[in-house]
């Protein structure tokens, strides 16, 4: 069988020395295991030369104590957490330093009841309740705020007055993580209020830039990033380390933000998170989804120790993984990467040409508020088209009413009716009279002329129907301030109202309209007409339909010259590739610098076990440390095989154990694999083709092969 004793049997090995002088220094081992809930502590003081370098017991020369460990060394407090992460002896400089994602899971709760007695896990991952508290205490935008307060409302997360679980009834509430790019947990904040408050993520954040050192960046993946940076800002929380923390949106939870908060938090479209999308918290509560009936009913300090130690299982089974993980996510970014060239070959255009589209995509979309631009003048031209079409809209329904009351064929409940609407409305068309003949008057000489004449246009009149028929009909097909995610699918829209295709068509019928006018010179002369709404294509809800543009309906500044990235598909088509192919790039170099930390982190933790393994002869010690040692060329091992499709150029090297180590072990995994589907064979399991490993199938036969020969010649 494989073996059952692995690296988390060993909690925690530190090494440390005193006392060093140019002849002698002292050293500290101290080693915690668990076992079966058990924790025990083993220490160790020796008394060393350091004349001369020890050996390890394979007769390695060992080194020195400045090569273990370099004051100097940049590399943050939280390297055991993620050796990917915080392993390296450099950071990465193309891009965000480490990338973190943050979200909370209500599911996670916890019965109020009488605290059991406290004890906690050694490795605990939970932020102290103390922490939070004094976070508790506390409390330039990039996109319009009528774009945030549309974020705002899209999502039950940013409503921090939102009870997704009852106080009454819980003590604790939910689970709120901080995990890296690896889907490792950094830490957890057992969250005790009804809605998800912002302080958590603060206190988070927070204890990240602790543990790291002054010149790291951070890229912080958020389904509310938007606000929460948003917030800092405004209130000044984090204000010390907003320099060094870039906001993005985890990728599934992006489309229902509105486009222009995409255009700058989407992580596939802002630089420095490569293609990492920031679903791991995702990942992590499913994993855990297992305990939830347990957790509930379990004491709070059992609760908090059965996930560090869930936890910690979920690391080492990470650790094994990274070897495929980092391949897999190589070939997805070589794909993505041939992906992203194709359209830009498609486009025709060069990369600095696109790019520069996407700049000023970028700028169009998220200019606060683009109407309110207009001279003074204009606004009160418009305001009074607005009025004189209000006093025209309410003269025709007091006529309706008037036309009731002196019918002989009305029915009593009209006249009843119209006898009390009509002081109603003749009191509003008096008040509409008033505002406009004040309107007319402030208008200057120029404002005058320019009122008198679009007041008599038709174009203008249905210009201004266009405008607020294609903004309702917009409004409908967007997500409302009190609707889940879900609603924005196909069928749900159907459902919600099905008058949107009534809408389309007196949109289209007003476009038609327009068209004769321009055509028939009935129309100012920089008039550009709107572009129809096609019918079969109103619920794709793509973010590319015309449903979403508004040429024709702008400022009459904007209708000079339609710009390439709205007007040409080749130009659209090729933004798209040409931010894909910048992100592929940036995440195969990030893939890149993480292969070579894997290597840089499989030498130190070889040298550190085998200096550590030179340093002592108590038995207990020696034990788990050799058991480290096997576990760790395991782990080298796998991770070369899962490596080995990549190309020579990027495949770490791990360096450390003799070539005999290395082959001892080999044969040792591959026996016990053999034993393990023998005795799944014996057991009746039946094997499918994608369940076998072919290279192991036939390093089988090869071993069968062997006994047969050595039998035969016996």
């Amino acid at each position: 069988m494989p073996h059952s004793r692995g690296l988390s049997q060993i909690s925690r090995l530190s090494i440390a020395w005193t006392g060093s002088t140019s002849s002698t220094f002292s050293v500290n081992l101290t080693l915690t295991i668990i076992d079966n809930g058990n924790t025990q502590e083993s220490a160790t003081d020796l008394e060393c030369d350091n004349s001369s370098p020890p050996s390890s017991p394979t007769g390695q020369a060992m080194p020195t104590m400045e090569e273990v460990e370099d004051e100097e060394d940049p590399r943050p407090s939280k390297r055991a957490r993620c050796p990917l992460c915080f392993g390296g002896k450099t950071k990465f400089d193309e891009g965000n330093d480490v990338i973190v994602c943050l979200d909370a899971c209500f599911t996670q709760k916890h019965n109020k009841q009488v605290r059991d007695p406290k004890f906690s896990h050694p490795n605990s991952v939970f932020i102290s309740p103390e922490e939070v508290e004094a976070w508790k205490e506390h409390n330039g935008l990039k996109v319009p705020r009528s774009v945030l307060d549309g974020c705002n409302n899209s999502f039950t997360a940013a409503d921090e007055n939102r009870e997704k679980a009852s106080t009454q009834f819980f003590d604790s509430t939910a689970l709120m993580g901080l995990l890296c790019r690896h889907d490792r947990i950094l830490w957890l904040a057992n969250m005790t209020t009804a809605g998800e408050r912002q302080y958590y993520a603060y206190a988070l954040v927070d204890k990240l830039f602790q543990h790291l050192p002054p010149a790291y960046t951070v890229g912080l993946l958020y389904d509310i990033g938007c606000q929460l940076e948003q917030s800092c800002v405004k209130w000044g929380f984090l204000k010390e380390h907003l320099p060094r923390l870039a906001f993005a949106i985890s990728v599934f939870h992006a489309f229902g933000h509105g486009w222009a908060c995409q255009c700058i938090y989407h992580p596939w479209k802002c630089r420095g998170f490569g293609l990492s999308d920031g679903e791991g918290c995702e990942h992590f509560w499913h994993s855990i989804s297992k305990l939830i009936a347990f957790l509930r009913v379990c004491g709070h300090h059992v609760r908090l120790y059965t996930l560090d130690s869930q936890i910690q299982f979920a690391d080492n089974k990470s650790l094994r993984g990274y070897g495929i993980w980092l391949s897999r996510k190589w070939n997805n970014a070589q794909a993505r990467h041939q992906e992203a060239q194709q359209d830009v070959d498609f486009s025709m255009r060069s990369p600095e040409f696109l790019r520069e589209q996407w700049e000023m995509q970028k700028h169009a979309v998220t200019r606060p508020l683009p109407r309110q631009s207009r001279s003074a003048g204009q606004k009160a031209v418009e305001e009074a088209l607005r009025l004189c079409k209000a006093r025209d809209t309410l003269h025709d329904s007091i006529k309706d009413l008037q036309r009731v009351l002196t019918c002989r064929n009305s029915e009593p409940y009209e006249i009843a009716e119209a006898d009390l609407e009509l002081p109603e409305l003749r009191d509003r068309l008096a008040s509409v009279q008033k505002s406009l003949s004040a309107r007319e008057r402030a208008l200057g000489v120029e404002g005058k002329k320019r009122y008198n004449h679009l007041a008599s246009s038709q174009f203008i009149t249905d210009l201004m129907n266009a405008r607020a028929l294609k903004l309702r009909l917009c409004q409908k097909l967007q997500s409302p301030s009190e609707q889940k995610l879900h609603n924005h699918t196909e069928s749900s829209v159907k459902r919600r109202d099905p008058r949107i295709q009534t809408l389309a068509q007196q949109f289209n019928q007003l476009q038609v309209r327009m068209a004769a006018a321009v055509k028939g010179h009935k129309a100012p002369s920089n008039a550009v007409v709107p572009r129809p709404i096609p019918m079969d294509k109103l619920f794709d809800l793509d973010v590319d339909d015309a449903i979403w543009d508004d040429i024709g309906l702008g400022d009459s500044n904007d209708l000079v010259e339609v710009p390439l990235w709205l007007s040409d598909e080749q130009v659209r088509t090729g933004i798209r590739g040409i931010l894909l192919w910048d992100h592929s790039v940036e995440e195969l170099q990030r893939l890149r610098y993480e292969l070579s930390v894997s290597g840089e982190w499989f030498k130190e933790e070889w040298d550190t076990l085998m200096f550590a393994m030179s340093m002592t002869d108590d038995a207990n010690l020696l034990f788990q440390l050799n058991e480290r040692r096997t576990n760790l060329i395991r782990l080298g091992l796998g991770w070369t095989r899962a490596l080995s499709n990549l190309p020579a150029d990027v495949r770490p090297s791990f360096v450390g154990p003799e070539p005999a180590q290395w082959t001892e072990i080999e044969l040792e995994t591959d026996a016990d694999h053999v034993e393990l589907l023998q005795e799944m064979e014996e057991d009746g399991y039946q094997f499918d083709d994608d369940d076998l490993d072919m290279g192991l199938v036939e390093h089988m036969d090869t071993l069968a092969l062997a006994d047969a020969q050595r039998f035969g010649d016996m």
